[in-house]
């Protein structure tokens, strides 16, 4: 059994090597071919040099598949290096790219990058002749090559781009480039497309082989992630910048608030102590007035007198109106009815100047929690500073309306404006832009609006005019209504 079984396996042995047989041995005997000798010599002959020829061939191929594999992998570990040593991605993908060039030996290429707000490839990075035309060129997901591959998620290799039905000429009529054939792989990762690469005519018109194909899909992975990681790191760098702008917001808000409340107590004790004068003052210098009969000189002296009281008397209430803003009671009001009030006491002033009011509040607003005394004085005074920054006449809109969880008033005049410089300071007690006042009334504005947890924004130009935009919240039981 086990002899038959030797036989069959040396049988089997010997077919499965009759492919790749490099020589035979033939047996003749002498005595039965008088030109044997002959024969075996010739045979040998013609078979040593043959045998050679195929061994010298196969050492060649050898030779050839090892340097591939050696520039292969020379280009892989050239551009994964330069792919990894940079956080420019424009650098990144100009260095992958030129690899990719240089191994294919091509005319061009190009990056396509997905967006997926818009649903289209935008061109990140071309290389060629014409890369200044191609950088302006968006394609649709599923048109062109790039689009097709970055739809299925499945490469591409076109030898003759005349002969493909999804091959378009958009960009070689924008650029009077030529594409012949084209190799595109698309930008993957974790199974999510990002994009293309695609490399476009070898330089020596020969097909593009399976070599590129593995090479670019080699390159195509660390774009990928080099890709991703400029993105990460550009929405760190926004987040970061937003975090520590709104930090420096809220420590400059902070400070303010801290500088205010000391500030408030020393004015209260000032005001109070100069109340009691300046009454004084007023009511004797009223009542000497009386007195004074046909005194002219006197009167008129009189009268200055009389003028600085009462300009005192408004100060000393502005301070008193500065410091009742540091408590707080609101309730649950209507807007309207503060608004109409605000605009009602603030016509006069504004028909004097020759200012045109228009009033555009919403219908059916919500009510909000508001402290309407607070409110009232806070508009007032924005309407107060709008009507004197247009002395020349001009228009004051107030709009009312309500976005989502805001109430949202804004106050827009078209006066001289605020320079640029000094809008940062605007809400510092004590500064003030105009001739008369006491630089108390955007301070108290800003207080007004910390108290009720809104914003106030102002936007100026100059010789154009101001915006004052407020936002106040909305209860939460009103916004569910």
């Amino acid at each position: 059994m086990r002899d038959k079984e030797t036989d069959e396996d040396r049988h089997k042995g010997t077919e499965g090597q009759r492919d790749r047989a490099e020589g035979f041995f033939c047996f003749v005997p002498l005595h039965l071919c008088p030109f044997a000798s002959f024969f075996v010599a010739l045979c040998l002959c013609t078979f040593v040099p043959a045998s050679r020829s195929i061994m010298e061939e196969s050492s060649r191929k050898e030779e050839t598949r090892e340097a591939l594999y050696r520039r292969e992998l020379a280009t892989i570990l050239r551009s994964s290096a330069l792919i990894n040593s940079s956080l420019n991605i424009e650098q990144v993908l100009d260095n992958a790219m030129k690899w990719a060039e240089e191994f294919m030996g091509a005319e061009a290429s190009t990056v396509y990058e997905l967006e997926d707000r818009k649903n289209e490839l935008v061109v990140r990075l071309a290389r060629g002749e014409k890369k200044g035309s191609v950088e302006r060129v968006t394609l649709k997901v599923g048109e062109g090559i790039a689009g097709t591959v970055v739809k299925t998620g499945k490469p591409m290799v076109i030898q003759d781009v005349s002969q493909e039905k999804k091959f378009t000429d958009k960009i070689d009529r924008l650029t009077g480039f030529r594409t012949k054939s084209a190799i595109c792989v698309p930008l993957m990762l974790r199974n999510r497309p990002m994009g293309a690469l695609q490399v476009i005519n070898k330089k020596s018109g020969e097909p593009f082989n399976r070599s590129d194909l593995e090479i670019l899909f080699a390159i195509a992975q660390h774009v990928s992630i080099a890709m991703e990681n400029a993105n990460l790191y550009r929405r760190l760098e926004e987040s970061f910048a937003v975090t520590t702008q709104e930090l420096r917001l809220t420590q400059a808000k902070l400070i303010r608030t801290e500088r205010l409340a000391s500030m408030s107590n020393l004015v209260q004790g000032v005001a109070h102590e100069i109340r009691n004068p300046i009454t004084t003052i007023g009511g004797f210098a009223r009542r000497i007035k009386k007195e004074l009969g046909e005194n002219r000189k006197v009167e008129k002296y009189v009268d200055i007198i009389l003028d600085e009281a009462a300009r005192l008397e408004s100060i000393v209430k502005r301070v008193h109106d500065f410091t009742e803003t540091q408590s707080y009671s609101p309730t649950l009001e209507k807007i309207e009815p503060i608004v109409e009030e605000v605009l009602n006491s603030a016509k006069p002033f504004a028909n004097q100047l020759g200012v045109r009011i228009i009033n555009e509040i919403a219908p059916e607003l919500p009510p909000a929690r508001l402290d309407s005394s607070q409110i009232t004085v806070a508009l007032t005074n924005i309407v107060e500073n709008a009507l004197e920054a247009m002395p020349q006449g001009g228009t004051l809109t107030l709009k009312a309306l309500r976005e989502d969880r805001s109430l949202v008033i804004t106050i827009k005049d078209t006066g001289c404006g605020i320079p640029k410089e000094q809008l940062t300071a605007i809400y510092d007690p004590f500064v003030t832009l105009k001739s008369k006042g006491i630089g108390l009334g955007l301070t108290l504005v800003h207080q007004v609006i910390l108290n009720h947890h809104g914003d106030i924004r102002i936007t100026s130009e100059v010789q154009k005019g101001t915006v004052v935009t407020i936002r106040l919240p909305l209860d939460a039981a009103v916004r569910a209504s």
